[in-house]
This record gives structure tokens, C-alpha cells and sequence, in this order.
């Protein structure tokens, strides 16, 4: 029986899945962050061999018996990173040597199935892929927290915190969101969660997940946090149409959204006028790294067994 391993390592969780040639779930695990850019190399290779280690040991397979493995790693982008994960993963023990690629490579697969389209990633960060006819790729934005990842967890989170500065200074509309902060941060008041913030007392994945009370305001009716949101999905839309011309995609270029923000329908209202045809993911980065798996070790699952995988993906306790 064949085995593949598929790891998607992002800026708050490293998830990694095993399965088999009929796209049977056998094993899956986390572990904490395993972007290199933002927690360096030896804590994200130190994340990613703890999930692909775990998802092994939990399917009860050995690392030498895996016949594919992909690892979709935020923050690598050139050769030299790539070769400096390579050398953080070799203590996995694997037979074969593995395909390091980045989380948009993952997205693209678990979204599109490597077919021709563009995917935005809205995590912490944020970043798209578009892959071309002709197989043609391009990639827009992940530069990075402190200059971009405009639409992301983090740089919402940062604009809600900002808003909800201007609301009680009087410099910006009244809204729910300085009050959030401080609930969700665990502070008096928004004053004490700048300052806890400025500090270094909370990291980038704890700011970013602040995102989620944004949305929360929006849907309670704030209308400063809905205003955010559509400022997000504005720049999710630039970055998919960047990406979308340097591929050479025309009208009705498949767009498809993923991450944990729930920016999706937002972006798909604008897709729509911009030429895009949105799509549903087909499943998450984590089963994109996986089908990757299989297609470099020559044994792409068919039909069947991505509906199987899927299946079993969705079904897990």
C-alpha cells in the first residue's frame, strides 16, 4: 500500500494529513506555527517534523514506507529556503526526498486541484496564486507582516484595534471594538491592551486572531468592523487580480478563497464584476499538500479517491 504525506505549515498552525493511494485518511496531527519569516527556521522545522511526526506515528506508518510527501511552508519562496527546510526535515527519516513547496502551492492544490485559477490565502497573512493554462504561475503579495499581507488576519486586527483607538479619541465614528479588545485580550481597557500589545506581550498569531472579533462586530451591525471587512476583501480582489495578469487569465478565470477570516463571500461579490467566476475549495491546503504528494510520486489519486479523502477529512471527530 502506498503513502502520502501532506504538511501545510502557516503562520498560527501546522497541520499535517497521511493517507493512502484510495484516499483513506490514516492519520493527521498539528502543531504551532511554521512560517520561517515569522518564527524563524528552527521553530518552524521544529513545527513541521512535530505534525508530520505525530500524523506518522498515528497511522501507525513508517517514515521510510511514505512513497510522496509534499510540505506547503509559508514564508519560502527561493531555492536557498527551500534548501534550508530540506535540511530542518531530514530528521523525519524519510526514504524519499520530499517536495518543498509554499502554503499558496497547498492552497492552489487543495482549492483548484492544480487546474488553472487563482487562490487567495486570507490567514494571519495573506497572498495569491495563479496558475495559468499553460501551467504558467505567478504569485502577489506575502511580503510579509510589517509591509504587507494587506487583507489578512493580522493587518485587520491591526485596523480594528486602530479604529477602536479613533473612536474613543473622538477622531473616528463611535464602535464596539475598543470594548472587544478588551474583553478578548483580557485587559481593563483598551488603553492596557496597547500597552500589553506594545510590550511584545502578545505575539503576531494572538493580535491576528482579534481578526475574528472584527467580523463578530460587523455581524452585530458595527458598521466601522463591516467597513473593515470590505476594506480586506478589497485587497484579497487586487491581490487575485495581480496575479490573474501575469498569467495572462481572461474573463472567467476561477477564483477561489481560503483561510480562516470568512472573507470568501465579500470577495466573491467583487470577483464577480471583475471577471472572475468564483469557486468553492475543493477541500483545505493540508489535502491540496496531499494529492501534491501523490502527483510527485507518479501516483495522482483519482476521483474516487479524492472524494473518499474528503469524505473522511470532513467526517474526522
Amino acid at each position: 500500500m502506498a503513502f502520502f504525506l501532506g504538511v501545510d505549515a502557516g503562520g498560527t498552525r501546522t497541520r499535517a494529513v497521511v493517507a493512502d493511494g484510495a484516499g483513506r485518511l490514516v492519520g493527521a496531527a498539528e502543531a504551532g506555527p511554521g512560517n520561517a519569516q515569522a518564527v524563524g527556521l528552527a521553530a518552524a522545522g521544529a513545527a513541521v517534523r512535530a505534525a508530520a511526526g505525530a500524523a506518522l506515528a498515528r497511522a501507525g506508518v513508517e517514515a521510510d514506507a511514505v512513497h510522496g510527501a509534499f510540505f506547503g511552508l509559508a514564508g519560502v519562496r527561493t531555492v536557498e529556503e527551500r534548501a534550508a527546510l530540506a535540511g530542518e526535515l531530514a530528521g523525519l527519516g524519510l526514504d524519499r526526498d520530499p517536495v518543498i513547496g509554499s502554503d499558496l502551492d497547498a492552497a492552489h492544490a487543495g482549492a483548484l486541484a492544480g487546474g488553472p485559477g487563482v487562490v487567495v490565502i486570507a490567514g494571519t497573512g495573506s497572498a495569491a496564486l495563479a496558475r495559468g493554462a499553460d501551467g504558467a504561475t505567478a504569485h502577489a503579495g506575502g511580503w510579509g507582516w510589517l509591509v504587507d499581507d494587506c487583507g489578512g488576519g493580522y493587518w485587520l486586527a491591526l485596523r480594528g484595534l486602530a479604529a477602536a483607538c479613533e473612536g474613543e479619541d473622538g477622531r473616528g465614528p463611535a464602535t464596539s471594538l475598543g470594548m472587544r479588545a478588551a474583553v478578548f485580550f483580557g485587559a481593563p481597557g483598551l488603553r492596557e491592551v496597547l500597552r500589553e500589545l506594545h510590550a511584545g506581550r502578545r505575539d503576531r498569531a494572538a493580535v491576528a486572531a482579534f481578526a475574528r472579533e472584527v467580523g463578530a462586530a460587523a455581524e452585530a451591525g458595527d458598521a466601522v468592523a463591516a467597513g473593515l471587512r470590505h476594506a480586506a476583501a478589497a485587497e484579497l480582489l487586487r491581490l487575485a487580480g495581480a496575479a490573474r495578469a501575469r498569467v495572462g487569465g481572461g474573463e472567467a478565470f476561477p477564483l477561489a478563497v481560503t483561510g480562516g477570516l470568512g472573507l470568501g463571500p465579500l470577495v466573491a461579490d467583487g470577483a464577480r464584476r471583475a471577471g472572475f467566476a468564483p469557486v468553492e475549495p475543493w477541500g483545505e491546503p493540508v489535502l491540496g499538500a496531499v494529492l501534491a504528494a501523490a502527483r510527485a510520486a507518479g501516483a495522482e489519486l483519482d476521483a474516487g479517491a479524492r472524494t473518499a479523502l474528503l469524505a473522511a477529512w470532513n467526517q474526522r471527530a
